[in-house]
């Protein structure tokens, strides 16, 4: 239970760390900025490997908030790089601070007029203001908040003032004003939804907590950097080679074939816009379409393994309940379509027809993707169902 509590305290912090790094952000700069170049200023190179989990972090946080930055000005955009979004009236009815006022976390609450369907949910980003804004101005007070808990017709934002803000900055005139109109009642205040940072915010949260990992060393210092093509246990065709190797460039081809090896983890990583989505088509259509090699090169390394002595026929007991396929069918491939064969698996091309295995392949196989949010697993299937996955057999 301790553990459970430290780990909870931890994702705790970093919720609260990354938002307050958020909050202070001021979107119309971001905006100004994004008309312009990005000129990748403040980033480092990223490594092969890490010497701790410093290291690690002072490279990868920046490049996580750079992404929250790209998400965020690419939301609701116009077409002269403004938020075009729906301006709610609200009005400010009550304000509380954290208990630890050193946080720098206020929470007042704004009571609004839903509508049906309304888009605004728990952990968004909004933009509050003074007043109206639109593709030619900006209000004179704003902030970011984020919408901490919503009911029919109020919403309970959290909203970051540091206690040290001073000077004659703009933004630091810019969340004193903030924290004036947000800290009395029946304000009169405009609310705008920019974006979700739900999935952003597990990301920062999972960075954080690579010291807890218990393969730590193998994401900061990738101890097993053997990812050549001769020791790749998959049988793959010339065909699907030859095209596997045209569509993508060094880097995603080095990730594929370290995919494919016989490594119990292996982690790819970039920032964004690297290729990681048309990577993992890559390494789908490659094992879908393979055989595994036939390799007898651990048998001595297995026989000496101890195990529990069974009996042969305790053995192959034990064999029939865990894998049923090896005495009969597998009960979840006994239902075959019309149009298949006992080789009948799905590829889903651009017409979600199902291939015909050729008789080299007679089992299906299966791959499991996850992704953080249900949009980063949508992108995965529509990039699927839009280029499909790469077939040996010709079309």
């Amino acid at each position: 239970m301790a553990i459970d509590q430290t780990t909870m305290m931890e994702e705790k912090s970093s919720v609260a760390e990354f938002y307050r790094i958020v909050l202070q952000w001021d979107y119309f700069s971001l905006a100004e900025k994004n008309k312009g170049a990005a000129d990748g200023s403040g980033l480092m190179e990223v490594k092969n490997t890490y010497d701790n989990v410093e290291d690690y972090l002072k490279t990868f946080e920046p490049l996580l908030l750079e992404e929250a930055k790209a998400q965020i000005k690419q939301m609701n955009e116009g077409e002269e790089g403004i938020l075009e979004v729906q301006q709610k009236l609200g009005v400010i009815k009550n304000w509380s601070s954290d208990k630890n006022e050193s946080n720098g976390f206020c929470f007042p609450v704004v009571y609004y007029e839903s509508e049906e369907g309304e888009k605004i949910s728990q952990n968004d980003l909004l933009i509050v203001s003074n007043e109206q804004f639109g593709l030619e101005t900006k209000p004179s007070t704003y902030a970011f908040a984020l919408a901490e808990d919503r009911q029919k017709e109020s919403l309970r934002l959290r909203m970051y003032f540091p206690k040290d803000v001073h000077g004659d900055s703009a933004d630091s005139k810019r969340l004193v004003n903030m924290r004036i109109l947000v800290s009395g009642e029946d304000k009169v205040v405009f609310i705008s939804k920019v974006c979700s940072l739900s999935t952003i915010s597990r990301e920062f949260v999972a960075l954080h907590s690579i010291h807890t990992l218990p393969f730590k060393d193998v994401i900061l210092r990738a101890d097993d950097s053997n990812t050549s093509s001769t020791c790749n246990p998959w049988n793959i065709r010339a065909s699907l080679t030859e095209f596997i190797e045209s569509n993508h460039n060094a880097s995603q081809l080095q990730a594929i074939r370290a995919g494919l090896s016989r490594k119990s983890i292996v982690l790819i990583q970039g920032p964004p816009g690297t290729g990681k989505t048309q990577t993992i088509l890559g390494l789908l259509s490659a094992i879908l379409h393979a055989t595994p090699a036939r390799t007898h090169d651990n048998d001595q390394q297995l026989s000496s393994r101890r195990v529990l002595e069974l009996s042969k026929k305790e053995t192959f007991r034990n064999f029939a309940l865990a894998s049923p396929w090896l005495t009969g069918n597998n009960p979840r491939d006994i239902i075959m379509p019309v149009n298949g064969d006992d080789g009948f698996y799905p590829v889903t091309g651009n017409e979600l027809k199902p291939d015909i295995v050729i008789g080299s392949r007679k089992y299906r196989v299966r791959v499991l993707v996850c992704a953080p949010s249900n949009s980063a697993l949508d992108e995965i299937v529509l990039r699927v169902l839009h280029q499909g996955i790469v077939s040996h057999v010709p079309t």
